[in-house]
């Protein structure tokens, strides 16, 4: 193991260790809005940039130079949070890192990764101290996809699926709003939840798009789903029993 990434290792732990014992002191006190963010071990990302805002306040709160009054905000932290001061110089390199990480992740998130985005998250990374395992990693990352994304399209490339996530929210909340909700033809619907369309736009399509196209489309492309298969059913059966009346 590198010794400068098992240094890092042995604060992260210990780090995590205080804000856990920390977090037991507090909890049920009057200081209990100071509680650390719990990490979550299946959460994405874990809240780990979370947990360094919250530990570099904390640090700033413990800049006072003196013993603290007895009975005061900062004296019952420091007494809940023993060694927290020693941590220091990780901290503040550690919360540094993820505000830059997490400004990166917010550009590629909603922009996407092309030349410019690229450049500026380039750019980012440069601020990271110079033996970052993380600025390597991170720079390695921007150039591979940068590559990937010059081979496949001239568009920005995506890097998220929060985006496809966000577009499925909303056609799931308009399906919601049918007594009936059916996968089928409602599908065509998520085209329409993409870009900005205009007036125009829509005139265009309603007028270019034959219900019997529609028809065609849905048969080549949507199979029946269950519902539509057991009312074609007992539709055929009530038919037959009409004819036979």
């Amino acid at each position: 193991m590198n010794p400068c990434t098992g240094a890092i290792t042995i604060s992260i732990i210990e780090q995590c260790t205080l804000t856990s014992q920390g977090a037991k002191r507090l909890r049920q006190t009057e200081l209990a809005f100071l509680i650390p963010p719990k990490l979550r071990s299946k959460g994405r990302f874990q809240s780990i940039s979370t947990l360094g805002q919250w530990a570099d306040k904390i640090v700033d709160v413990f800049a006072v130079q003196g013993r603290a009054k007895k009975g005061s905000v900062l004296a019952k932290l420091r007494k809940t949070l023993p060694g927290f001061l020693r941590l220091k110089p990780f901290i503040k390199r550690f919360a540094n890192t993820a505000q830059v990480v997490s400004q990166v992740i917010e550009i590629l998130k909603n922009k996407g990764l092309d030349q410019s985005r690229y450049e500026h998250c380039y750019r980012l990374s440069e601020t990271l101290p110079k033996n970052s395992t993380v600025k390597k990693h991170l720079q390695q990352w921007l150039q591979q996809h940068r590559l990937i994304q010059q081979q496949l399209t001239e568009l920005p490339l995506l890097v998220s699926s929060d985006i496809i996530e966000s577009l499925f929210g909303q056609f799931k909340h308009i399906i919601e709003r049918s007594p009936q909700a059916d996968m089928n033809r409602t599908t065509l619907l998520i085209p329409a939840l993409c870009g900005n369309l205009n007036k125009a736009t829509v005139n265009q399509a309603l007028g270019r798009a034959r219900h019997n196209d529609l028809e065609i489309w849905e048969k080549e492309n949507i199979p029946y789903t269950v519902r539509k298969k057991r009312q074609a059913f007992f539709d055929r059966v009530e038919s037959q029993k009409a004819g036979e009346i």
